[in-house]
């Protein structure tokens, strides 16, 4: 199995409640493994570089966008924070404090 994530797939129903759309994606066991190593490996980046903080897939995106969290917008604390909450916190890759 690959550690790359796949493009969402949008299912369409309806039924005699109305139309459901439901979006899919496929997280890998191998690729939640990669960003743990990142994590891990995060400690050896010197504080003032350019850092990776979070590799959050599109359908956790478009979750936090229901919410009301533009992860294009928002500060990272509040990305990283929204993550922690919500029990998402494998695809946060630093341990460092911002």
């Amino acid at each position: 199995m690959s550690d790359k994530l796949i493009d969402t797939t949008t299912n369409i129903r309806q039924d005699t409640d109305g139309l459901w759309r439901t979006t899919q994606q496929e997280i890998p066991d191998s690729y939640l493994s990669q960003l743990a190593e990142e994590r891990n490996d995060n400690g050896m980046t010197k504080s003032g570089e350019m850092m990776k903080m979070a590799s959050i897939p599109v359908v956790v995106v478009e979750e936090m966008a229901k919410q009301g969290l533009d992860v294009y917008k928002a500060p990272i604390k509040d990305i990283i924070k929204w993550l922690k909450n919500n029990e998402m916190g494998h695809f946060i890759t630093s341990d460092k404090r911002i």
